[in-house]
């Protein structure tokens, strides 16, 4: 099987604790480090400590909000972020792509990688199997589908705690950002639209709507068009840097 595969594999199954439980091989006793040339090591928690003052920095926090406005908002970020959103999302996005993977096989694969040249001599290698992945590794572990659902139950785990701990300050930091934005009436327009059954049917949804295959590619859709206007950026850069370099001859 090729290295391809193995790659694809690894995606599908990543979060399985028993393939994730191989330690790796610890390097070699005699190998010496140049002292002058070793990294130094870094405190976490200066480390960590440095990134909030950084985070205070270029997120300041904004001026405290109508309490009234407040409460409206948080009341509407529970609609439209309620408890379980971030897991329902990320494990709907993983086992997607999961499904996904293992739906594809090595001629799949390949194409979508440049073709190898072969060096002088060199035989052409036997054509990629056009097998599903999942059949593919069954054959080579009867256990894959268990070790899968495994997998996949603890990413579930996962996801719960994560968003346990994330979920009420992303709410807690968007009901802030919403009261100063909006009015009271605004406000009150909005909690009216989400109490009705389609209202509360969005914000349900509006999260995993983010990781939607349609609005991924969307994204990556973009970026040809975006490589198109680099030429026309690149002269503007030019030019500024030409402003630029005048003002501090001017400064002189």
């Amino acid at each position: 099987m090729s290295r391809l595969l193995f790659a694809a594999a690894a995606l599908a199954v990543a979060t399985s604790p028993t393939l994730a439980a191989t330690p790796s091989k610890p390097a070699p006793a005699t190998a010496k480090v140049d002292q002058k040339t070793a990294p130094t090591k870094v405190d976490p928690a200066q480390a960590f400590a440095a990134m909030t003052k950084m985070l205070d920095k270029f997120f300041p926090a904004g001026p405290e909000p109508d309490p009234t406005r407040l409460a409206a908002a948080r009341d509407v970020t529970m609609t439209m972020f309620p408890k379980g959103a971030y897991a329902e999302a990320m494990n709907g996005f993983v086992d997607g792509m999961a499904d996904r993977v293992l739906n594809m096989s090595e001629a799949d694969f390949k194409e979508l990688m440049p073709a190898a040249k072969l060096k002088k001599g060199e035989k052409a290698p036997p054509p990629p199997s056009t097998e599903p992945m999942r059949v593919m590794l069954t054959k080579k572990d009867p256990m894959f589908d268990a070790k899968l659902a495994a997998g996949k139950a603890f990413a579930k785990t996962m996801f719960v705690k994560f968003g346990d701990v994330m979920e009420p300050k992303f709410r807690e930091g968007m009901a802030r950002s919403m009261a100063r934005k909006f009015d009271a009436q605004q406000m009150a327009e909005i909690r009216t639209f989400l109490a009705t059954p389609i209202g509360a049917a969005y914000g349900r949804q509006m999260v995993g709507l983010w990781f939607e295959p349609d609005v991924l590619r969307g994204t990556f859709q973009a970026f040809p068009e975006m490589l198109k206007l680099m030429p026309d950026m690149m002269k503007d850069a030019s030019v500024l840097d030409e402003q630029m370099k005048g003002k501090k001859s001017d400064a002189k």
